[in-house]
């Protein structure tokens, strides 16, 4: 794992908080409770009273926010209402780190089988990640094994919650971890500018700020380095051209040199373009580091290669993609 911050999620038990205090604590960031569905009725969804305020008060003193909704879902049609709520709420704000699903509520889990709990959730996340917004899940460890099928909720990052000095969910890569709350085996339960007398405490393990500001995700408009290309389309040089020699993209160091037809694998999200050119409508937008695609093409300039899969450009710059030997 290349970094390691320090932040903290927050509700309206934790109020009110002063963050200036907790900046000046060392919080790095603060994942913020939208809200929740009723215990009594699943399809009572309420706002967190300090929602609202606390976005305004970290957004203020330059503290990057997430959010969470803690979620009762066990249905498809109760998994739309929630991501419909979800995106009422957060519409017209900005969200530097993911937008969660909090997956945790016993009566919930135990409401239904594993396929179905896991179709909810699924449903949900898909609704909100279509919208925009960078996604992921919230549970624990047992949670993640008995009750729900993990392997169908891989391409979703994890937020893992276990107080323990070390977390021990080894199924797929950790983004964060609560590691501590009534429970602390690393730090101080308090942190100042919290009233409350503890608080849930982080280490995320992603640069979400960077990679969802330059995929133009959670209320950010795109601002990925393929502003600096040349802004025209180029045309296609591909596998179908009347040489018999397999093409080569000469370009700068910035750039991947491959031939075609090629692999490339995405380092993180990365924008799909309609033609070879950062001012092209973004046609689709690649889910997740890793996923791999087929280039058959690569424009005059070297800096961008065909997907024919997708019927788009994809940038190569090596900050956004590795070619695959």
């Amino acid at each position: 794992m290349a970094i390691k911050v320090w932040g903290i999620d927050v509700s309206k038990y934790n109020a009110p908080i002063d963050w200036q205090k907790v900046k000046n604590a060392g919080v790095k960031f603060a994942i913020l409770r939208i809200g929740f569905a009723s215990t009594s009725n699943r399809n009572n969804l309420s706002l967190d009273p300090y929602f609202e305020t606390f976005y305004k008060g970290a957004k203020a003193v330059g503290i990057p926010v997430g959010a969470y909704f803690y979620s009762r879902c066990n249905s498809i049609d109760t998994a739309k209402k929630e991501a419909q709520f979800i995106l009422n709420a957060i519409k017209g704000k900005q969200f530097e780190y993911p937008i969660w699903l909090d997956v945790e509520d016993q009566k919930t889990l135990q409401s239904t089988n594993k396929s179905t709990m896991t179709r909810a959730v699924v449903t949900c996340l898909e609704v909100v990640k279509k919208a925009g917004y960078y996604v992921g899940i919230y549970s624990g460890k047992y949670i993640l094994r008995d009750n729900l099928n993990d392997n169908e909720l891989k391409n979703y990052d994890h937020w893992i919650a276990q107080y323990a000095s070390r977390s021990t969910y080894t199924t797929y890569e950790i983004a964060m971890w609560q590691f501590g709350a009534d429970v602390n085996y690393l730090t101080n339960k308090r942190v100042s500018g919290v009233s409350s007398s503890i608080v849930d405490q982080n280490y995320c393990y992603k640069d979400y700020p960077t990679i969802i500001k330059k995929s133009g995700l959670n209320g950010f408009k795109s601002n990925d380095s393929t502003k600096t290309e040349d802004k025209k389309d180029d045309k296609l040089k591909n596998n179908n051209n009347s040489s018999n020699k397999p093409k080569i993209n000469k370009t700068s160091t910035n750039y991947i040199k491959i031939k075609v037809p090629s692999y490339i694998k995405t380092l993180t999200r990365v924008n799909i373009r309609k033609s070879p050119s950062i001012t092209s409508a973004i046609i689709y937008r690649a889910p997740r580091a890793g996923t791999i695609y087929r280039i058959t093409g690569i424009s005059s300039n070297g800096k961008w290669g065909y997907i024919p899969y997708r019927k788009g450009w994809i940038t190569l710059n090596k900050n956004y993609v590795k070619k695959l030997r």
